[in-house]
């Protein structure tokens, strides 16, 4: 299946409409929603790509609600009448469509909405794993220095113990290296 979306009005016309025209084009339906509430609790529960909501949804205030998705990052499409109480919203995460919706441009917004987010998760998890990396680094960093200090090691023997000490014990560097600093703390 396509992207994941969730429709969020009180009106069964207009849910009707968009579905139609957003699962021709390749996207799923996971979900409907017909007050602010329980929208946010579907799209924490069912982490859709999208969330498309009618500005005339009850439940919430209209921009309290755009604004946690926003928060939670999760992409908003809002189709309404006016962008006026919007107007400040340079945000990523969010388009707005105006009312009445046509096919195209729905289509288009959540194209981009879709590919956007995408992006911005791929560099999350990148952020995500250059700061693990950077963590290991560093705690491999300081447990060469204490078994330089405290053992007589030079770099490349601390380097190579420790390289070897965890395959032996079949434990990740950082483990051991955590657990040669958590040694050394205690003696001292």
């Amino acid at each position: 299946m396509g992207e994941r979306v969730i429709i969020a009005s009180q009106s069964e016309k207009l849910v009707s409409s968009i579905r139609s025209q957003i699962v021709s084009n390749g996207y799923e339906v996971v979900g409907v929603s017909t007050d602010g509430y329980e929208l946010i609790r579907r799209a924490k529960a069912l982490s859709p790509e999208v969330v498309i909501i009618d500005e005339d949804l009850g439940g919430v205030s209209i921009v309290s609600l755009v604004e946690t998705l926003i928060f939670e990052r999760q992409a908003v499409l809002l189709l309404g009448k006016s962008y006026q109480k919007f107007y400040y919203r340079q945000d990523p995460y969010f388009e707005f469509c105006e009312k009445p919706v046509q096919p195209i441009v729905l289509v288009t917004m959540l194209r981009v909405l879709t590919k956007y987010g995408q992006t911005v998760r791929q560099l999350e998890s990148k952020v995500n794993q250059l700061e693990e990396a950077q963590k290991t680094e560093k705690a491999i960093r300081l447990a060469k220095r204490a078994l330089q200090q405290n053992e007589n090691m030079t770099e490349d023997e601390a380097h190579r113990y420790i390289q070897k000490r965890s395959m032996e014990l079949r434990i990740s560097k950082l483990e051991l290296s955590e657990r040669i600093l958590k040694s050394y703390q205690k003696k001292s």
